[in-house]
């Protein structure tokens, strides 16, 4: 008899595997970002090459690119499409925290308690990243600088703490619960170990060029604030590790093809499934009893 776990694929109306929702994902900004810079050079060159301070750049600022038309129409179109799915990717990673957690069964003591607050603080860090990613993409430097800045801050330290703290969970509940219980298990062993390596790397990567991208920041600041040296290229610098920054940003967020290879996202007809499973379990009842007569006899 079919469970109810078990969906008939009549009931079925969207099926989606996970890592093509991610690639979907992580494709999105990275395909809005390619045409908003190519978009913006072409037809508004003047305006993107040229700081706040009025020093000229080599490379324009990615702020500047999506805070000009067409490039920031294309901007926000892509990260309206972008966000929503990525609340979805955090209940996941969170339920999946939750439940390696419970595997472990270290219901007791400081270590689970801090495994307890750091799942949490991770699910918040995710959503505050994206937050700061609408704040600085809707509000633009050129319309609210003030605003898109504070945007641009909390993206930036959300992002940071949010792989900081993904990279613990992970080493500590999900590498570790798989080794234990799915040693065996080459396929899926080698899948966490790809992921948490290339985690690793990916955040090693964004957190220099994040250092090198509030040097940068620094630097052109005080020659603006100090009114010298106007041909500087610090902002240009810092341009540069803004775009680094996004793609090893994206580059992290596309593991989670690895993580949840073996999920799908699936939308069914509750009042169908509901209906066919009442008629087959009274089918089943049905040969059920005509068994027990022809016993009987």
């Amino acid at each position: 008899m079919t469970s109810r776990n078990e969906r008939n694929p009549s009931e079925i109306n969207v099926r989606m595997s996970i890592p093509y929702l991610t690639n979907l994902i992580v494709s999105l900004p990275f395909v809005g970002m390619v045409a908003s810079f190519i978009t913006s050079v072409l037809f508004t060159k003047e305006q993107i090459f040229e700081s706040e301070c009025g020093s000229r750049n080599f490379i324009p600022s990615f702020s500047s690119v999506i805070g000009v038309s067409p490039g920031k129409y294309i901007w926000r179109m892509v990260i309206a499409f972008h966000c929503f799915p990525r609340f979805l990717i955090a209940s996941l990673y969170y339920n999946q925290f939750k439940t390696s957690l419970l595997k472990l069964k270290s219901n007791s003591g400081g270590k689970y308690f801090i495994l307890k607050q750091l799942i949490r603080l991770n699910t918040f860090f995710e959503i505050c990243e994206v937050f700061g990613l609408i704040l600085l993409s809707y509000i633009s430097s050129k319309e609210n600088y003030d605003v898109h800045e504070k945007g641009f801050i909390i993206f930036m330290l959300s992002s940071t703490l949010r792989m900081i703290t993904c990279l613990i969970l992970f080493r500590q509940l999900l590498y570790k619960c798989w080794l234990i219980h799915e040693y065996d298990d080459k396929n899926k062993k080698f899948r966490f170990q790809s992921s948490y390596q290339w985690k690793m790397r990916l955040f090693c990567s964004a957190f220099i060029f994040s250092l090198l991208l509030v040097v940068a920041y620094i630097r052109h600041t005080s020659k603006c604030s100090n009114n010298i040296g106007q041909p500087s290229t610090a902002w240009s610098y810092f341009s540069a590790c803004e775009y680094i920054v996004c793609c090893l940003i994206m580059g992290y967020h596309a593991t989670v093809c690895w993580d949840f290879n073996h999920f799908e996202l699936t939308i069914y007809n509750k009042t169908t499934a509901k209906l066919n499973y009442e008629g087959i379990e009274s089918e089943h009842n049905i040969n059920n009893e005509q068994k027990e007569i022809y016993v009987s006899r």
